[in-house]
């Protein structure tokens, strides 16, 4: 069965479409974002690290199963070059439409390559941020090295 997929005029707008995805619960809508690649790989928040359709496939229908997940974005930054933008992202997430306050807060890099298909997702990495970061706390317990 031939795939298709909308091109995305900017990896923006592909970021943009994978957030809503998860919205709206729709696990094969944001798996259709992805490279048609082997090779896409996810990192979790909790460190388990998902490689390729399969695996993605299945956490998302795990993710989702059961309620949506809301991503607001509370500080952004981008780089961009030729045919590949990276996007490191602090973010709120929030599990299930009727929630107001974050459930968890992650830092995420979003690696988006540009092929015949447009801009698609290559790699996505979450960690957990804290409360301390967000707000800028920079305050280092001894013996405890920053990076």
């Amino acid at each position: 069965m031939p795939r298709f997929a909308r091109l995305f005029d900017s990896a923006e707008d592909i970021v943009e479409a994978y957030r809503d995805a998860l919205k709206l619960r729709d696990a094969e809508g944001a798996l259709r974002l992805w490279l048609d690649e082997d090779s896409i790989t996810c990192v979790m928040p909790d460190g388990h690290r998902l490689i390729g359709h399969e695996q993605l496939r299945q956490a998302y229908a795990q993710l989702l199963e059961e309620q949506p997940v809301l991503v607001d974005v509370i500080e952004a930054s981008s780089h961009a070059s030729l045919g590949v933008s990276i996007f490191d992202v602090t973010e709120a997430l929030r599990f299930g439409g009727d929630r107001v306050e974050a459930d968890l807060y992650v830092h995420t890099t979003y690696v988006l390559m540009q092929n015949h298909e447009g801009w698609r997702i290559a790699h996505i990495h979450c960690s957990p941020a804290n409360a301390a970061q967000l707000a800028g706390a920079s305050s280092a317990v001894p013996g405890q090295a920053l990076h």
